[in-house]
């Protein structure tokens, strides 16, 4: 027999104590995070030395025309031209002006940067000087006279600025199109890049209307955020040109702009919103944009009932880019994506290339309403707006897609992702204090999993014990009422609050008071279980209303948070352990399959916080030889993985190869079997990513008749190049596998094929796969090419020394390499496409010795002076990570050694 409890088990079913209880997990966790400002004594700084505008103007529209140029001038540069008029209010009489401008030549005007002009009755002060502040990234302009509260002037500026490569801003893209090399022109002002751009109150508080008119090459096609209305040809320095003039935006941020000139095309569909994919004309073409565009009005439609708010522009463009830094942007009318995350070809494309295409553009599109139409006042809540659209994307590729259960993959993409960050000493609070997150590279490091991922778990939860008709009742309202304004987090609290109250919902605490113990400090709670008392402790608080309940008897075993809708985790008694772990042995189907994997993932980092015995942990791994699940199969892999990464320099490592082998063999028996032979894939979205698990885990453990299939397959098509026999699901597995047991052959094979892959998609594939060669040769070549954008795109430089340094045999390579060209890549090669947080994570994920952590060191100290930008807080969770690995192999190898060598017995 079975208690099993949920969140809003304890919420509505026990009584008033248990109920706090219920909650925290929210309530009491971890004592309250409070942060102490200490008062300044230095002196105040001049404006122009601050990071954050002054609140004496506001903008009310822009006129801007920019003119890119597509091919380069006689210095070799591609550039683009512009000018722009802000008309802004005065809101405190004030004598100087501050607007961001950063990377621009302004051209001077009657001896100024920017000439000045008043509208209505009032007279502009005439200027007094202007310059450029580059540090914080303004154009200053001090006046003779006063600006006049209340009254509306107009700033007009002329500028060149570098179409330049570096993924900010507005900048250039290169793809070849039958042989021929074409230019992108397309822009990413998300953060803090439409300063790049044009100068502007480059803040998200200061919401504009843009009036934009883009100039291009003719037979090119502009695209921005509103329609297109006036298409004009003409003639400007000789040249033949179109001028194309768009709908003016909505109210926005200027974070939200967008900006492409391109030769794409776009297939369409205009039911209710005019819908356009656009992509290169061979990937529209062969199809490749009709998936996107198949599910983008489903969702679009799904989103408008969910928030009951029409959709409020006149149409949604989504692009794809060949180079572009983020997975995609929610620019408001035209989203911007990699080619790998919007493109998708049957042929070619995996259910998993699949799944993200259509979670991505759930994600975006939900930043529509929430984030676009309604925008968070300040970076330091960036948390609130990814971590909602990342959770309801689930919602909206669940509506899309219905029969792949999307919405339970929460668990293992966000839930146990951020758990294994938010346990480290170094993670942080989901909101931060505003006045701590001022400089552009202390807003882009707010974009990190635990924004994403712990903000979508805690609104999963939020949701969850609200019920989703209190929670969306709430969002109505917000959205309704601070339609095109900003808003801070405390906002949104207090209109779920109104829901809550009008709908008679029982809440222990308000919103506000129970989502301030989950926002404003890191961390989350265990809930600690003893089944023979019937205690139930956090941390250290107990609660004895529990006693009764959570009691169990004979062969009664206790599960707690049903399908994992609170963020925290379980323990148990020893007791109430091995009870489970019989149930899992005995039928492991009783216990619900997003508990199992529960049961594994929180099994393993409860011995990895010393809480539970660490053979405690790999028992749950036992019963795996029967599991058939995707979910239970993958917690264990992923848990599994860390006892790899510490031990691949080991005598550990064969033990744990022949268990794992041993394991997963009946798996991949039954995938031989269902699939006859592997003639067909899975029917069902999971089974088909655990066929995927099953052949890559026994070909890595060395299961001959694994590594001959692979083998085989992969001949196959390097006999047949223009035959690829290898199903889409299967690929990454099949040329790592291939790879990683051939030679220098196998390699520059699938290097010939990386290069001239038509698709994005198997590029990546590819580019995954040649990472897994044994030679260090081979390895050093590829590290090579992430210095040369001819051989790999700046944008996927840090992805490829990562998953070099994720292979046992490039490991010290990597790190050798990074270390050496670290001054290069972080000062000139890198800006703007390299990702330094993931680079130092994934270069370091290895390291567990004493040498390593010295190493880590001396790295910190050597580049203390030019530093580490965006990588900085990586860094030091990576010298924290290293000295906890130190800690547990010395605490657990011993341990682990015993029981893998009884179990292999």
């Amino acid at each position: 027999m079975a208690i099993s409890f949920s969140l809003s088990n304890f919420i509505s079913a026990m009584c008033v104590g248990c109920t706090f209880l219920g909650m925290a997990s929210l309530a009491t966790i971890v004592g309250l995070w409070t942060a102490q400002l200490l008062p300044s004594t230095e002196p105040p700084a001049e404006p122009w030395n601050e990071h954050r505008l002054p609140d004496t103007l506001v903008p009310d529209y822009y006129n801007i025309t920019l003119w890119p140029r597509l091919q380069p001038n006689i210095h070799g540069l591609f550039v683009f031209t512009g000018n722009s008029s802000v008309v802004f209010k005065c809101l405190r009489e004030t004598d100087l002006i501050l607007i961001h401008s950063n990377k621009l030549n302004l051209t001077s005007i009657d001896g100024y940067l920017a000439k000045l002009s008043a509208l209505g009755t009032s007279v502009a002060p005439s200027i007094q000087k202007t310059w450029m502040q580059e540090t914080t990234q303004y154009l200053v302009i001090q006046l003779k006279g006063t600006l006049k509260a209340g009254e509306l002037y107009e700033l007009y500026t002329e500028f060149v600025g570098e179409l330049a490569d570096d993924l900010a801003g507005f900048y250039r893209s290169e793809y070849e199109e039958n042989g021929e090399k074409k230019i992108v022109a397309t822009s990413q002002m998300h953060p803090t890049h439409a300063r790049k751009t044009f100068p502007c109150f480059d803040e998200p508080a200061m919401r504009a209307v843009f009036y934009i008119t883009l100039i291009h090459d003719r037979g090119t096609v502009a695209l921005s955020n509103g329609m297109e209305i006036e298409k004009v040809d003409t003639v400007l320095d000789g040249q033949p040109v179109t001028m194309t003039t768009f709908e003016p935006t909505k109210n926005m941020s200027s974070y939200l702009l967008a900006l492409v000139v391109s030769d794409y095309t776009n297939v369409t569909s205009a039911n209710d919103t005019l819908i356009r994919i656009w992509a290169r004309k061979k990937a529209i073409e062969d199809g490749h944009g009709d998936y996107a565009l198949n599910k983008t009005g489903p969702i679009l439609k799904f989103f408008e009932n969910y928030y009951s708010v029409p959709y409020p522009l006149s149409k949604s463009d989504q692009i794809a880019l060949p180079d572009f830094y983020f997975g995609a942007m929610e620019n408001w009318g035209l989203v911007t994506y990699r080619e790998t995350n919007l493109l998708y070809d049957p042929v070619i494309s995996s259910n998993a290339n699949k799944e993200r295409t259509a979670t991505i553009i759930a994600h975006e599109l939900a930043h529509m309403w929430f984030g676009n139409l309604v925008t968070l006042k300040w970076w330091n809540e960036v948390w609130l707006n990814e971590g909602f659209a990342s959770y309801v994307s689930y919602l909206g590729a669940d509506f899309a897609e219905p029969s792949w259960n999307v919405k339970d993959l929460i668990i293992l993409k966000d839930v146990h992702r951020v758990f294994a960050v938010d346990a480290l000493a170094s993670s942080h609070p989901l909101s931060s204090n505003e006045e701590d997150i001022i400089k552009p590279e202390q807003i882009t490091e707010q974009f990190d999993t635990v924004s994403y991922s712990k903000g979508a778990s805690v609104l999963r939860m939020l949701s969850d014990f609200l019920t989703e008709p209190v929670f969306v009742q709430g969002l109505n309202t917000y959205l309704t009422m601070f339609a095109y304004q900003n808003t801070v987090g405390e906002d949104l609290w207090n209109h779920l609050q109104t829901a809550v109250d009008k709908t008679g919902t029982v809440l222990p605490l308000s919103v506000k008071e129970i989502m301030d113990r989950w926002v404003l400090q890191m961390g989350f709670p265990v809930v600690t279980v003893n089944t023979t008392t019937g205690h139930v402790n956090m941390i250290v608080f107990s609660y004895a209303a529990f006693h009764s309940d959570m009691k169990a008897t004979g062969n009664e075993w206790v599960l707690v948070n049903l399908n994992i809708t609170g963020y925290y985790r379980v323990n148990y008694d020893t007791e109430n352990w091995e009870r489970l772990l019989n149930q899992l042995t005995e039928n492991h189907e009783a216990v619900p399959v997003i508990n199992r994997a529960q049961i594994v993932d929180d099994a393993f980092n409860l011995a990895r916080a010393k809480i539970i015995p660490v053979t405690l942990a790999l028992k749950t791994t036992k019963y795996l030889s029967e599991e058939r699940e995707y979910m239970p199969w993958q917690s264990a892999l992923n848990n599994l993985d860390y006892f790899y990464l510490m031990f691949t320099q080991t005598d550990v490592y064969e033990l744990l190869q022949n268990y794992t082998r041993k394991q997963v063999t009946p798996l991949f028996e039954h995938f031989k079997t269902i699939t006859e032979d592997w003639l067909h894939v899975p029917t069902g979205h999971t089974d088909q990513y655990n066929q995927v698990n099953a052949i890559r885990f026994a070909c890595s453990t060395g299961v001959d008749e694994c590594q001959n299939l692979t083998t085989g397959w992969y001949r196959q098509w390097m006999d047949q190049s223009n035959h690829n026999p290898i199903h889409p699901n299967l690929r990454s597995t099949v040329y790592c596998s291939a790879i990683a047991s051939g030679g220098a052959d196998e390699w520059d094979f699938g290097w010939q094929m990386f290069k001239t892959a038509t698709i994005g998609i198997e590029a990546d594939k590819l580019m995954s796969a040649l990472a897994c060669a044994k030679d260090s040769t081979l390895l050093e070549r590829y590290l090579g090419y992430t210095l040369d954008a001819s051989m790999i795109r700046k944008q996927d430089a840090t992805s490829v020394i990562v998953y070099i340094a994720s292979n046992p045999d490039g490991q010290t390579l990597a790190w050798d390499f990074v270390r050496k060209n670290w001054v290069y890549m972080f000062t000139e090669y890198g800006v703007g496409s390299f990702n330094f947080a993931s680079l130092i994570s994934g270069i370091t994920k290895t390291f567990s010795t004493e040498s390593e952590l010295e190493q880590l060191l001396q790295f910190k100290s050597d580049n203390a002076e030019i530093g580490f930008g965006s990588g900085t807080a990586a860094l030091e969770q990576a010298i924290e990570k290293t000295k906890a690995n130190i800690k547990w192999v010395a605490e657990n190898q011993r341990e682990i050694t015993d029981w893998l060598m009884a179990e292999s017995a």
